[in-house]
């Protein structure tokens, strides 16, 4: 770390009466960065035991109003907002207690939110018997199979950066992407080797979306979608260009794909500066459309 690792600003957090937690947010396991004296004291920890290690660690079986206090955290997280709850969490000796949350992003200068801090409060040994009402949990984050974001959580995120590439007069590009001839896979290999084989391209496509800000998901089978603020179509094509060449470069056999000898993707490609009255479904609508492009002109590239 930077300021908050030193020694006046460690000093500074140390005094506080309230536990703090400092999360990385440019990580997809959101790896704990620090904790504050005051968060080691409440739960038994020591600062080796929690450094590095994934936020929520601290979090056993979640009951029903724990997922929804979760799932709502992660609702304004994704609109950039802060959230209070109260959840379920265990300490070292794996006791449980509740504990009061409020949970805030930091932004860059850019406005890229970089970190996540949570101050952390002993709410006694039992929640709250009532609770404020709120809106309904998003839906779920992550895709079973792959790790990689599920379609309606890509959906909340696109969103919101289009309501900012709005603001900003900033493009967004976004992938349509499908494995072709998937359903011959299957055929030949069989639906856990068609597994394997889609989490190792879904793998491989992430690895084209390096950026903090770009997000990609699995729509179902072996179709995924993404989307990079930011891009213009020319920048957005080279991207769709190498996931189409990164996913070839793996050599997955597949003697009976009519492509070629190797397992491939189709990428089709849509980019667009939001104006007033734009719909981001208009744009996944129009690289789905491109994807139709791309398979009808020889699969394998991206269009």
């Amino acid at each position: 770390m930077t300021d908050v690792a030193s020694d006046h600003y460690r000093r500074l957090l140390d005094a506080s009466p309230l536990g703090v937690v400092l999360i990385d947010a440019t990580h997809r396991d959101r790896p704990v960065q620090y904790a504050n004296a005051a968060f080691l004291t409440l739960t038994g920890y020591e600062a080796k035991d929690v450094i590095g290690r994934s936020w929520g660690f601290l979090q056993g079986e979640a009951s029903d109003s724990d997922r929804e206090a979760r799932a709502q955290i992660e609702l304004s997280l994704s609109r950039g907002e802060s959230a209070h709850a109260v959840l379920r969490h265990r300490r070292q000796d794996n006791s449980p207690y509740w504990a009061e949350v409020v949970v805030t992003p930091l932004r860059d200068e850019q406005g890229t939110v970089t970190h996540i801090v949570e101050y952390h409060r002993d709410a006694g040994d039992k929640a709250p018997s009532t609770a404020a009402p709120g809106p309904p949990p998003p839906p779920q984050r992550d895709d079973r199979l792959t790790g990689l974001f599920t379609v309606h959580y890509l959906e909340q995120l696109l969103k919101r950066d289009w309501a900012i590439a709005q603001r900003e007069r900033r493009s967004i590009a976004v992938f349509s992407i499908d494995i072709d001839a998937l359903d011959l896979y299957n055929a030949t290999f069989g639906r856990a080797a068609g597994d394997s084989m889609i989490r190792r391209v879904a793998h491989c496509v992430s690895g084209c979306l390096r950026r903090a800000s770009d997000v990609i998901a699995r729509v179902d089978g072996g179709r995924l979608v993404a989307f990079a603020p930011g891009l213009n179509l020319e920048q957005g094509l080279r991207v769709g260009q190498s996931m189409a060449e990164r996913v070839r470069d793996l050599r997955i056999h597949h003697p009976r794909s009519t492509v070629l000898r190797y397992v491939s993707v189709s990428v089709g490609v849509a980019a667009a500066t939001p104006e007033a009255g734009d719909a981001p479904t208009d744009l996944l609508q129009k690289a789905r459309q491109q994807l139709e492009v791309a398979k009808k002109t020889g699969r394998n590239h991206a269009a």
